[in-house]
């Protein structure tokens, strides 16, 4: 005697048909608006964004960091914001950045996501614990679409921990209450160089 799961998956594979082929999305943004819609997106996310010149990217995350403990793993920023981050002990508030700086590998249009990996992390828990994130991101890594970045994605090395972190975490319980920073930062902000 069948079980309703598999009557149900019988009669699903007697009435099955061929598969459909996916369609082809082709969206693609002028060169020209590609800062402008990256920023109107993330500005609508919550996420504040800076325009800098690698110059200028020091000053511009000690500005928004407002006298925070800021900690990098940004090579050309670890002098000036060195990472004391200890992943063994995690919650050691001694060493717990107020305001954590990561580069970003790409950055997406559409949502205005930005890609990180454990090389660019160095710790996970980095991408959560913090309050406030600075992202890096070079104007030029910018691609429109989701369907981009996975190809993109497909093509690198193999990582071992991967994310897209769009916008301040915000989560809303069933009463309606705004909670900032209960999966990851409260305050967000990109640095576009």
């Amino acid at each position: 005697m069948m079980n309703s799961k598999e009557r149900i998956l019988n009669t699903l594979n007697k009435v099955s048909r061929d598969a459909l082929p996916r369609p082809e999305i082709e969206l693609q943004y002028p060169p020209e608006v590609l800062v402008e819609d990256f920023v109107r997106i993330a500005e609508a996310s919550g996420t504040e964004v800076f325009l800098a010149t690698p110059d200028t990217v020091a000053d511009t995350v000690r500005k928004w960091s407002r006298g925070g403990d800021i900690q990098s793993c940004v090579p050309g920023l670890q002098d000036e914001f060195p990472l004391i981050f200890d992943e063994q002990i995690p919650f050691d508030r001694e060493k717990m950045p107020e305001v954590f700086v990561a580069e970003a590998a790409f950055g997406v249009i559409e949502n205005a996501a930005l890609w990180l990996t454990d090389s660019e992390l160095r710790a996970r828990l980095l991408a959560f614990i913090p309050e406030r994130i600075v992202v890096l991101l070079k104007a030029g890594s910018l691609v429109s679409t989701m369907h981009q970045a996975y190809a993109i994605i497909a093509e690198n090395d193999p990582f071992g921990f991967g994310l897209f972190m769009a916008g301040a975490s915000k989560t809303a319980d069933i009463e309606q209450t705004l909670v900032k920073g209960a999966q990851g930062a409260k305050e967000l902000a990109v640095i576009l160089y």
